[in-house]
């Protein structure tokens, strides 16, 4: 499948109905700078979005990504490779996310370790220390988490 294609149809389509990209990422509850992203080929609409893409343009699905000539076999595997993409789109996200998550937790530990060396310091002893103390195991669980999940996302 072709993203330049596919955006081209999209964008033709939606000529014909004489719809601005706001009107046609309302009907979809997307961003009209998504629609442009389709139309400029930069990316594919998502999986879930093609079915109602199509239905809103007047068109089927195939006829929309440019199946229409293919035989199934050839369908199956264009949608595959788009479903491939969106995964390791996922799998980047996901991985993103769990590393700022895994160094916002080690900068909050280190936070509340210097806290609580600066509440011994001056003698604050008692609920500081105990506040301190007790967000270190919620620190923990943010540390664990991040890294269970990167270590899950390398192995898919």
């Amino acid at each position: 499948m072709d993203a330049a294609a596919t955006g081209k149809r999209i964008a033709a389509l939606r000529q014909q109905k004489g719809w601005t990209q706001k009107q046609l990422a309302e009907q979809l509850h997307v961003t009209d700078k998504a629609v442009s992203k389709w139309e400029r080929g930069l990316n594919f609409p998502d999986l879930m979005l093609i079915e109602p893409l199509a239905a809103a343009l007047g068109t089927t699905a195939s006829a929309l990504l440019g199946l229409e000539q293919d035989t199934p076999d050839r369908a199956v595997a264009a949608v595959s490779e788009l479903a491939a993409r969106e995964k390791e789109q996922a799998k980047q996200q996901i991985r993103l996310r769990a590393w700022l998550t895994l160094c916002i937790g080690v900068l909050l530990f280190a936070a509340q370790l210097a806290a609580s060396k600066l509440f011994a310091d001056h003698g604050l002893y008692g609920p500081p220390q105990v506040l301190t103390a007790g967000m270190l195991g919620f620190t923990g669980v943010l540390i664990g988490g991040a890294a269970c999940t990167i270590r899950k996302i390398r192995r898919l």
